[in-house]
């Protein structure tokens, strides 16, 4: 129990530690609003919040959420410096765009996504409640349609664009947020 509680109060603790040497204060309200978020599910909150029912059914969607977001979480990261490319050689940065190149970053992140969605779409296969699979494979599945859409229509030169693809991604990550919550 003592060494879950450690790692419960550390990790947190540590994310905002990096946001803070990153000097970047939206990831560190980013990393503090997603533990707000997380630690939802730990305290004892409304039944609008809790898990109901299987709770087998409740850990193949929590591990299908959690392992989306460990796909996302770095993609956020390196595709907020796409934009910032120009600004970034300036000050002597070396980025993973600058380092990699725009094009090349932003193809490895959207098929690192694809592949998180693929592998929430096979996590839904097996889930042991018939409602869950179907919501979560054919929801998924309809996600990461969007996604490569979306893809598709980016103009990397054009840095508008491209922040509203970052914005987009965020929309992704919280319509997956909503179907954890129908699934319970």
């Amino acid at each position: 129990m003592g060494e879950g509680l450690a790692i419960t109060i550390a990790s947190p603790l540590m994310a905002v530690a990096m946001g803070i040497m990153l000097r970047s204060p939206p990831l560190v309200i980013g990393f503090i609003i997603w533990r707000i978020v997380g630690g939802a599910y730990s305290i004892d909150l409304p039944p609008l919040l809790r898990w109901k029912g299987n709770p087998l059914m409740a850990a193949v969607t929590i591990m299908s959420m959690n392992g989306l977001l460990l796909v996302l979480f770095p993609f956020f990261i390196h595709f907020q410096d796409i934009p910032d490319v120009e600004g970034d050689k300036a000050f002597g940065l070396r980025t993973l765009p600058i380092i990699l190149g725009k094009e090349k970053v932003f193809s490895i992140a959207v098929n690192m996504m694809l592949m998180a969605y693929g592998g929430a779409v096979l996590v839904g296969a097996f889930s042991p409640s018939v409602l869950c699979k179907l919501v979560t494979m054919i929801g998924h599945s309809a996600l990461a349609f969007v996604l490569w859409r979306q893809a598709k229509t980016i103009d990397l030169s054009d840095n508008k664009s491209v922040q509203s693809f970052y914005l987009f991604i965020w929309k992704l990550y919280y319509v997956e947020f909503l179907f954890v919550h129908f699934l319970r």
